[in-house]
């Protein structure tokens, strides 16, 4: 995940990158004595001659609902469809559900389902793609759903919270789960796309902590979901993305919320394939408390900046930063450290800010099974391309190591359990899409060589299921089938 270069606040604000949302949740809060199961002669919005050619009645929808819903034409139409990305501006979705408790939700899946239209989630409204965005498709907009209740080291969380929410929510009972760092990225999406962060290496991505779900089907039926009721749409929940419905609660195990030692490391931009292969080195070695990261910054002058991040427990930076010293071979040109409480360290990779402000942006993603010396020269050279050609891209490399591993590939629907990294691509504004999907994508064909796939919570439209899934995607596509036959959930892949 992508942060500023200091923690200055003002700086942050310009050059922070938030992380996507897939397809999102809703608050697991009681149904409010509307009593919608799903598809019924009794319910006020499924039509017992359901056929789809029908026109939508959204009046019918607008009565039976407590929250809103916002269609085109409507005073606040532009703002309730609005995303973080601004490049997603001009998508225009059939109508913005916007939900206030479960029983909307259930009203609102049934109402698709009668006219047989497309759907999508929101909570954070970071999707790379802008999936919760999507032009002709119904919007299920769950951010006024809020709620986290902790009982016994275990948290319900509604998903209309973001990550600094959760976070804050929990840290009051001294406890946290592993999530990322852009702190404004919804919970929902971050955690059923899988979930990377400074806490991986000790606890797994977020989805190895998800214990139980509530969803709510694509005809408005309600399913719970734990190890022992329906397992199969647990698998999926973590690590599967949006491919199943719409979450209406997410229960988690939580661990210790404690304080770190935060170091940041710079290093010559020309020695970065060394930075890159001592990093890999050390992470053989290094406790599971240790967690470190590796950007590389093209200038738009051929040349690349090197900096790394590193969090570990309080009072072992500066330990920890000279074994990844010894492992890289070169002295860093600044090594700065502090230690901080727990919500002070989100902040910090925040880049200072609990928010950011709309902005444009382009990524993609490889995963790689192994950082050798072929692979990190591939990644050099595509930055140094770009950086000579005046582009100011980047690339951040985050390991798959350490707990990620205690779950086997095929345990849950997140596959990449068995290999080294994950590189990011990126470029911010201003500089111009096209060119940076131009960037990204001959990236993507310089990496192909080497490349594993890619991570669900990074989509980029057009690619197969298959590169986010690994050899998952039998599984999760034959359940797709199962739960959406008609491909009514909204995505940007192809099968």
């Amino acid at each position: 995940m992508r942060r500023a270069k200091s923690i200055s606040p003002s700086t942050a604000a310009g050059t922070g990158i938030s992380r996507g949302a897939f397809l999102c949740g809703a608050a697991g809060i009681a149904l409010a004595g509307w009593g919608f199961t799903g598809h019924s002669d009794a319910d006020p919005v499924a039509s017992s001659s359901a056929h789809g050619a029908a026109k939508p009645n959204w009046s019918r929808l607008e009565r039976v609902i407590r929250g809103r819903v916002v269609r085109v034409g409507d005073a606040d139409y532009g703002a309730a469809k609005q995303v973080f990305n601004t490049r997603f501006d001009t998508e225009s979705p059939t109508a913005v559900v916007q939900v206030a408790n479960t029983a909307d939700v259930v009203a609102a899946m049934s109402f698709a389902a009668e006219y047989r239209l497309p759907v999508a989630g929101r909570s954070g409204g970071h999707s790379y793609a802008g999936v919760s965005s999507a032009t002709g498709a119904v919007i299920i907009d769950v951010r006024q759903l809020t709620g986290v209740n902790v009982d016994a080291g275990q948290a319900v969380v509604a998903p209309g919270h973001t990550l600094y929410e959760v976070y804050r929510e929990l840290d009051r009972s001294d406890l946290t789960i592993p999530t990322g760092m852009c702190p404004d990225v919804g919970i929902a999406g971050l955690t059923l796309g899988g979930g990377l962060g400074f806490e991986s290496r000790a606890y797994g991505v977020t989805c190895d902590r998800l214990t139980g779900a509530t969803l709510v089907l694509l005809d408005g039926t309600i399913a719970e979901i734990s190890e022992t009721s329906r397992p199969d749409l647990l698998w999926a929940l973590r690590g599967g993305g949006s491919l199943c419905g719409v979450v209406t609660s997410l229960t988690y195990d939580t661990c210790p919320a404690t304080a770190k030692d935060l170091v940041r490391l710079t290093f010559p931009g020309d020695s970065a394939d060394r930075v890159i292969a001592g990093w890999s080195t050390w992470l053989q070695s290094a406790d599971r408390s240790q967690w470190a990261d590796v950007s590389i910054d093209a200038d738009g002058n051929g040349s690349l900046d090197c900096w790394m991040q590193m969090v570990c427990a309080a009072g072992s930076g500066g330990q920890a930063a000279a074994d990844l010293t010894d492992a890289i071979g070169i002295q860093p040109l600044s090594v700065d450290t502090q230690t901080l409480d727990h919500m002070d360290t989100i902040l910090y990779l925040a880049g200072g800010n609990p928010t950011s402000p709309r902005a444009s942006f382009t990524n993609g993603s490889d995963v790689v099974t192994e950082l050798t010396p072929d692979a990190i020269a591939r990644i050099i050279e595509a930055l140094t391309t770009f950086s000579k050609a005046g582009g100011t891209g980047w690339v951040q490399i985050n390991t798959l190591d350490g707990a990620i591993r205690d779950t086997g590939p095929t345990g849950t629907a997140f596959p990449w359990r068995n290999h080294a990294a994950l590189v990011e691509w990126g470029a911010y504004q201003p500089i111009p899409h096209d060119t940076a999907l131009a960037w990204v994508t001959a990236a993507h064909k310089l990496f192909a060589p080497v490349s594993a796939g890619a991570y669900a919570n990074y989509l980029e439209p057009g690619d197969p299921m298959s590169r986010y899934y690994g050899q998952n995607y039998p599984r999760l596509a034959a359940l797709r089938r199962t739960i959406d036959p008609d491909n009514r959930i909204h995505t940007v892949l192809t099968a």
